[in-house]
């Protein structure tokens, strides 16, 4: 995907804080990125990323650094369905 010089610049100075809440529980679960939103993230220049592990640890990374092969319950539906998702 192609992104102006200056729209990438200020899409590098930013942090994505991705969360997810489990009402069930009243914490925060689990909201590391699959691959597919990580491909989205890096494509569009996102620097750093902050997340719950599975151990309900806050992480903090570069983006570039954050690796995953896990492809997300709603992206397996997506493809057993057909549908294909850019």
């Amino acid at each position: 995907m192609f992104y102006d010089a200056k729209l990438r610049r200020k899409m590098n100075k930013l942090t994505l804080y991705i969360a997810r809440y489990k009402p069930s529980t009243n914490i925060s679960g689990h909201s590391a990125p699959c691959s597919n939103c990580l491909s989205k993230i890096q494509d569009i220049g996102i620097k750093k990323i902050v997340y719950v592990d599975g151990e309900g640890i806050i992480q903090k990374c570069l983006s570039k650094n954050y690796k995953t092969d896990y492809i997300s319950v709603g992206y397996k539906e997506y493809a057993r369905m057909g549908i294909k998702v850019i």
